[in-house]
C-alpha cells in the first residue's frame, strides 16, 4: 500500500508537469504573432486538464479506502448503600417463622404508644424506635424524636434511620378527635413523603388495635370504621412496597374486643404476650408477600 501511494504521488507530479508544459505552450501560442496557429489555445488547455484528471481517477480507483468506527459501550452500575442503622438486633427475639429474626433485625416502628410498647419490652432497639405517647395523625407535627441525630419530626427521623422495613401503628388517639376521611388523607401524605425520600423503603401499615369490652374511652365499632378507611387507602395506593396488616383480627376475641389477657390493665394498652402474638403474625404475614426478597433476603 505504501509503495502504491508513493507511485501515485510520483505520477501526480508528472501530470502536474504536463499541465505546466501545456500552459507554457498555450502561452506561446496565444503570444505568437503568426497567423497560422494549428489549433486554438483553449482546446489545448482543456485537453491537458482532461488527460490529467483521467489519469488521477484511474490511479485512485486502484485503491480501496475503508473507515473503521469504534463503538464504546459504557455500563453504569448503581449501588444502593444501606444506612448504618438499617439493621440492628433487638434485646429480645420472638417469632416462630424461619425468617423471624431476619425481619426483626430490620424492623423500625413509628407511631403512638401502642407501637412504643414494642420498644419498651425489648422487641425493637432504641435506634429503630420512632414512636411516642399521645402521638396521632392530627397532632403529628407537634412531636419530635431523637434517634441519635438530635430532635426531629417523625418523617425526618425515619429518613435519618433510613430503614428497609417500617411498621407504622398510629390512630388510637385519632378516633375521638378526627374523622376517617381526614385521618387517611393526612396519613397518605405522610406515607407519600416517606416514599419520596426513600423510594426503596417497604412499609407495613398496621390497623388500629381494639380495646377490651370494659374500656369506655373509645368504641370498637368506630375503630373498625377507621381501619376500613385505612385498608382502602392502602389498596388505592396500589403499591408493592406498602401493605396493610390486619392486626385488629390478630388480637381480638370472638366478640371483636381486645382479649383481656393481652391488656396491660387499662383495656387499651398492650402487654408482652400481645406483642409476641403480633410479631408472630406479622412475620408469618410478611412471608406471604415479596418483602423478604425486596429486603435482600
Amino acid at each position: 500500500m505504501k509503495d502504491k501511494l508513493f507511485g501515485l504521488i510520483r505520477k501526480s507530479h508528472l501530470l502536474l508537469w504536463a499541465v505546466f508544459v501545456s500552459g507554457l505552450t498555450i502561452f506561446s501560442l496565444t503570444s505568437s504573432p503568426k497567423k497560422n496557429i494549428p489549433r486554438r489555445a483553449d482546446t489545448v488547455l482543456m485537453y491537458a486538464v482532461s488527460s490529467a484528471s483521467d489519469a488521477i481517477s484511474d490511479e485512485m480507483c486502484r485503491y480501496i479506502f475503508t473507515t473503521t468506527t469504534t463503538t464504546v459501550t459504557t455500563t453504569t452500575t448503581t449501588t444502593v448503600s444501606l444506612s448504618p442503622y438499617a439493621v440492628c438486633a433487638p434485646t429480645t427475639y420472638t417469632g416462630d417463622s424461619p425468617n423471624s429474626s431476619f425481619y426483626q433485625d430490620r424492623l423500625t416502628i413509628a407511631g403512638d404508644s401502642l407501637a412504643l410498647g414494642l420498644n419498651v419490652y425489648g422487641f425493637i432497639p432504641d435506634i429503630h424506635n420512632i414512636a411516642g405517647e399521645s402521638v396521632s395523625i392530627w397532632n403529628l407535627d407537634y412531636f419530635t424524636f431523637d434517634v441519635g441525630g438530635g430532635e426531629m419530626g417523625m418523617i425526618d427521623a425515619v429518613s435519618y434511620v433510613h430503614p428497609q422495613l417500617l411498621y407504622i401503628s398510629i390512630g388510637m388517639n385519632d378516633v375521638n378527635m378526627n374523622y376517617p376521611d381526614s385521618y387517611v388523607e393526612r396519613y397518605r401524605q405522610v406515607l407519600d413523603e416517606i416514599i419520596r425520600r426513600m423510594p426503596e423503603i417497604n412499609i407495613v401499615v398496621a390497623a388500629i388495635t381494639p380495646v377490651c369490652s370494659f374500656c369506655d374511652v373509645v368504641r370498637n365499632d368506630i375503630i373498625r370504621d377507621y381501619n376500613a378507611a385505612l385498608k382502602k387507602m392502602v389498596e388505592d395506593m396500589d403499591s408493592e412496597q406498602v401493605v396493610f396488616f390486619d392486626v385488629y383480627s390478630v388480637v381480638c376475641d370472638e366478640h371483636l374486643d381486645l382479649r383481656e389477657e393481652f391488656s396491660s390493665g387499662d383495656g387499651m394498652h398492650l402487654y408482652i404476650p400481645c406483642y409476641k402474638e403480633i410479631l408472630n403474625a406479622l412475620f408469618d404475614f410478611l412471608d406471604t408477600t415479596d418483602f423478604r426478597e425486596r429486603l435482600g433476603g
